[in-house]
C-alpha cells in the first residue's frame, strides 16, 4: 500500500522533471465521466452495482510515443446488499497516467495512484464506518474521436479493506 503511494509520487515527480527537460507539447486540460461496474467483495457481501465516475486531468507531456498526464477522480464504489449486510463506499482519487500511443486514433493507458476511500458498513443494526488512503492502479484504452473527444474502457482495482475491482467505459474531452 505505501509502495503504491510512493510510486505515484515518484512518477509524478519524474514527468514534472521529464516535461522540463524535453519540452514536449501538452494537450492541456481535459474532463470526463464513465458509467462504471464495480464488484464489491467485503464479508458476507459480494455483488457488483452500476455507479458513475467523473474526474478531470492535465496532460503534461503529448508527443507522438508517449502521453502522460496527472488526474483527479470521484469514483462511487456502489452500494450493494446481502445477507442483511450493507456496503456503501467510493473514493477521491488522484493518479498519474501514462499513455501508450497504437496509431493515429488509438492508445492504451496504465493509471495508478492513491484513492481517499469511505466505506459504510451496516449489519443487522451495528453500523461501522472505514476508510483510508489507500492506493489504486487501472489499465484501459481509449479511441481518439475528433482529436478532441475519447470512448474509453479501463479496470481499476482499489486496494482497500473492501474489495473492490470496476470495469467502465466513458467519453473525455480535451481543451
Amino acid at each position: 500500500m505505501r509502495s503504491l503511494k510512493k510510486i505515484a509520487l515518484k512518477s509524478i515527480l519524474a514527468a514534472t522533471l521529464a516535461f522540463s527537460a524535453t519540452q514536449a507539447s501538452a494537450d492541456g486540460f481535459y474532463i470526463g465521466a464513465g458509467i462504471y461496474s464495480p464488484e464489491v467483495d467485503y464479508a458476507t457481501v459480494s455483488d457488483s452495482d452500476t455507479t458513475p465516475a467523473f474526474f478531470l486531468g492535465y496532460q503534461f507531456i503529448d508527443t507522438s510515443i508517449f502521453m502522460f498526464s496527472a488526474e483527479l477522480g470521484y469514483y462511487d464504489l456502489g452500494s450493494v446488499s446481502s445477507n442483511g449486510a450493507k456496503v456503501e463506499s467510493d473514493a477521491l482519487t488522484l493518479a498519474a497516467v501514462a499513455y501508450l500511443p497504437i496509431g493515429p486514433i488509438f492508445e492504451v493507458y496504465a493509471k495508478a495512484g492513491v484513492a481517499q476511500t469511505t466505506v459504510d458498513y451496516s449489519f443487522e443494526g451495528i453500523k461501522e464506518d472505514f476508510g483510508g488512503t489507500d492506493g489504486f492502479v487501472g489499465i484501459g484504452a481509449s479511441l481518439d474521436i475528433f482529436d478532441t473527444i475519447d470512448i474509453y474502457v479501463e479496470y481499476l482495482n482499489f486496494d482497500t479493506e473492501v474489495k473492490t475491482e470496476s470495469v467502465g467505459v466513458g467519453v473525455r474531452f480535451d481543451f
